[in-house]
């Protein structure tokens, strides 16, 4: 038996990508646009008593999804299915309680991209044309494969569509637990339509609420976001925050409780930190992004609020059509810093896409 060759990981590296944008602008940021799969949205609000009603119902309103389980994989190129939720509106759908590095997923992005992401096996079976993983260097153990579901030519009769079609329902038989989401293309239609469509075809459906929590932390030092200071300093203080919910009072990281809040600072009433866990689309973030930059615009005085969107570790894409890995961090998050008399700080973490570092 030959003996494979034997390769070590090095630890992944940290990369993030800084943008400053002028926040008045009308246009949503790409970094909003091109992120599909949204896990939580967090906001930190400094020296903010009321927190109005439009930064929570921004969110909070219209966001139910959808799980559905035991999905063949064919009926999510359906021609109905097609036509009704993927040109029409934006369908957002996602596998869940698979692990992205070692089994198959399954995803649809509000583009209209079909996502196979396949271990070698499952590949070859199925005949489809296909790329090795970005992050598959060596062995090639993982190839995905991505359809256009809008594309003229990916239509019944047509033989690229019957050929797809008939790989999926004969030499493919593994079914998925997924997640959808439907923002309609117009208020007359109910975003659980889609929910209706997968129920009539006799699958389980389970409607799904976001989960919410909300900290207030009271006469707490913050840092100062400014030209000369350090952005890598203020975006780990944020950090820390992002994942305590608060910089005080914790007895579950003893690194959050010893935290020092980087100069210059300055020290301020209250700081509200709000957040919401499920699956979010796009557009309700793009919602969110509106309500928040409309709040900063009125309130001159705010040192600064922060936007902080969280992707699902394993998604087979992160940004756009890029395709993500857990293995090398499976971060896939941005923060928007609003500042009321400056230009806004967009950071993203690009770790997770990323190739893997060896050495032998």
């Amino acid at each position: 038996m030959l003996n494979p060759e034997v390769w070590s990981f090095k630890p992944p590296q940290h990369h993030f990508s800084i943008e400053k944008r002028n926040y008045q602008k009308t246009d949503i940021p790409n970094t909003v646009e091109s992120h599909y799969f949204n896990h939580s949205i967090s906001l930190v609000l400094p020296d903010t008593v009321r927190i109005p009603d439009e930064l929570q119902t921004c969110i909070s309103e219209d966001t139910d999804y959808y799980r559905i389980n035991e999905v063949n994989v064919f009926d999510l190129i359906n021609k109905e299915f097609i036509e009704a939720f993927v040109k029409k509106g934006e369908l957002s759908l996602l596998t869940i309680e698979n692990k992205i590095d070692v089994d198959n997923s399954v995803a649809i992005t509000p583009t209209g991209h079909l996502i196979l992401s396949l271990l070698r096996e499952d590949f070859q079976k199925l005949g489809l044309e296909g790329t090795v993983s970005f992050f598959d260097r060596k062995v090639h153990t993982r190839y995905v494969v991505t359809i256009d579901l809008n594309s003229e030519s990916f239509t019944p009769g047509k033989k690229n569509y019957e050929h797809t079609r008939t790989s999926l329902k004969e030499r493919f038989k593994q079914k998925f637990d997924i997640i959808v989401s439907w923002n309609p293309p117009d208020e007359n239609l109910c975003p659980s339509s889609v929910a209706a469509w997968f129920h009539e075809r006799q699958y389980d459906v389970f409607l799904c609420h976001q989960t919410f929590q909300q900290n207030i932390e009271y006469s707490l030092r913050i840092p100062i976001l400014s030209e000369e200071s350090s952005n890598d300093q203020f975006f780990e203080w944020l950090g820390v925050f992002n994942i305590s919910g608060n910089l005080k009072n914790s007895n579950e990281n003893d690194y959050v409780n010893t935290y020092t809040c980087p100069s210059p600072f300055m020290d301020v009433g209250q700081v509200q930190y709000l957040q919401w866990t499920g699956f979010f689309t796009r557009k309700q973030v793009t919602n969110s992004y509106n309500a928040i930059k409309k709040y900063v615009s009125v309130q001159q005085t705010l040192p600064w609020c922060a936007l902080h969107v969280q992707g699902f570790l394993d998604s087979p894409v992160s940004w756009g059509l890029k395709e993500h890995s857990f293995y090398t961090d499976g971060d896939n998050s941005y923060t928007i810093v609003f500042r009321p008399t400056a230009d806004s700080i967009i950071r993203r973490s690009l770790s997770s896409n990323n190739k893997p570092r060896y050495f032998q």
